[in-house]
């Protein structure tokens, strides 16, 4: 967590059978927490078949096959699903399914067609299963619920896009910018995308992207549209984006955006977030300094991996150094961005997630794309607030790292316009990162798990090269 901020500036406060010859237990589940897992599914004169040992896998079941009678039962809590090879009826439950076809036996494999998905029984016990023939797997629904077919309306003031959705999805955005509008939605996307979009509306392209966890969707924002907002409708079972021409209440401004083309980045600047008596946040034996410290080693790695760039640590030893020194590390350097690398810490534990810290973009700080082509006014401010004149960078910066963080299931994220402590004296475009949120249980047991710091330092790297790309 940053250390609080001068008394000008806002502080950055920081703080999941006797009868039977074989018995045989399904296979633990080996997908994340928060991504829906998934078994591909055989095709056999064309017809979609899942393996009965996958569906057990899938619907927590024990396996119990009698070889007199060619018969597989799976059983899950109070539910029974029997199969009979070569057999096209099924009994789940007191209830017989014909089936189109027979279940199959090939080559010791018990094949079941997956349209017995749409029989099995729907409570609160058994997981739901949906095949999804977009991709040829059969999933397992989430707990964020199922998302439908979008659904966008152009009025005189804006556009709607409509999301239904069943359980309890969510939505979040995960970049701001009107080029690369991206939202991320709890559920499992089951619907289509629309073929066409309203010719006088507000988006000007809509796709599907990859999330680890529920579904993501980037739109192309008409640079009329000049705010937007998310309206949650869990009652009408809905989630609604809203892009309108005219600022207003409850209205989010979009990201202010530069010039697109590829950035010059040449020089690299990770500032790993307080060390030697300075501990920062500390959740038992977790302390903050040793994870930034380890955070910036790996992050180094990951970034020169993927950039020809040169990456320079304000330290890379657990030591004492006042932000001045930090701040001319980086500059001597000649940084072309500098990264501040936190944790956070919060007394609520249900406070979670990841939050950046941007200087805001003033008159003066739009510069470059404000004035160009034109005389530009001479600005006087006091050097420790050199930053502010990157701050559309800046915020393009923590836009992007923020976005893949979030569609790589890291969030939930949020970003701040303020000109944080940690980036006084930065002549460079800058990002206070918190990371995570050490006083959330479930955060806390992510980035200290054998793979958390690499998970982290290859999204924050990602959301690096999205930003020097600037496309």
């Amino acid at each position: 967590m940053s250390p609080p901020a001068a008394a000008r500036f806002a502080p950055i406060v920081g703080l999941a059978l006797a009868t039977l010859a074989l018995v045989v237990a399904a296979a633990p589940r080996a997908a994340r927490a928060d991504a829906p897992e998934t078994v591909p599914v055989t095709r056999v004169d064309g017809v979609p078949h899942l393996g009965a040992a996958e569906l057990a896998q899938l619907l927590s079941a024990a396996k119990f096959w009698r070889p007199e009678v060619r018969k597989l039962v799976l059983k899950s809590g109070s539910h029974q699903i029997v199969l009979t090879v070569d057999n096209p009826f099924v009994v789940t439950d007191d209830r017989t399914v014909r089936l189109t076809t027979p279940v199959l036996s090939m080559r010791g494999e018990i094949l079941v067609p997956v349209e017995l998905l749409e029989s099995l029984p729907r409570d609160s016990t058994l997981s739901r299963l949906f095949y999804d023939a977009r991709r040829g797997r059969v999933v397992v629904v989430p707990a964020g619920g199922t998302v439908g077919t979008p659904h966008v309306a152009a009025g005189e003031g804006g556009t709607r896009i409509t999301f239904p959705v069943e359980g309890v999805a969510d939505a979040s955005i995960a970049n701001r910018s009107r080029q690369h509008f991206r939202v991320r939605l709890d559920g499992y996307f089951m619907g289509q995308l629309p073929d066409t979009l309203p010719g006088d509306g507000l988006v000007r392209g809509l796709r599907s992207i990859p999330a680890v966890a529920g579904s993501a969707f980037e739109m192309e924002v008409s640079s009329q549209a000049e705010a937007y907002r998310v309206v949650r409708e869990p009652r009408a079972g809905r989630i609604v984006i809203e892009l309108s021409k005219q600022p207003g209440p409850g209205l989010d401004a979009f990201a202010p955006e530069g010039l697109r083309g590829a950035r010059t980045l040449r020089v690299v600047a990770l500032d790993p977030g307080h060390g030697g008596s300075d501990a920062g946040v500390t959740v038992g034996d977790v302390v903050e300094k040793d994870l930034t410290l380890a955070l910036a080693r790996q992050l180094k790695i990951e970034i020169e991996r993927r950039l020809p760039v040169r990456v320079v640590l304000t330290r890379d030893r657990d030591v004492d150094l006042s932000v001045a020194q930090r701040a001319q590390t980086a500059n001597r350097a000649r940084a072309d961005l500098v990264l501040s690398l936190h944790f956070d810490g919060f007394p609520d534990p249900k406070a979670r997630g990841a939050t950046a810290y941007c200087p805001p973009a003033t008159f003066g700080a739009a510069g470059a794309e404000a004035h160009a082509g034109s005389a530009r006014p001479i600005l006087v401010m006091p050097w420790s607030d050199v930053a502010t004149r990157y701050a559309v960078d800046a915020r393009a910066l923590a836009e992007a790292v923020l976005g893949v963080m979030e569609l790589k299931g890291l969030g939930p994220s949020r970003l701040r316009e303020l000109l944080a402590l940690n980036l006084l004296g930065v002549n460079a475009p800058g990002i206070v990162l918190e990371c995570a949120t050490l006083t959330a249980p479930r955060d806390r047991a992510r980035v200290t798990g054998s793979r958390g710091l690499a998970e982290l330092a290859a999204a924050i790297a990602d959301g690096i090269v999205a930003y020097q790309r600037n496309d």
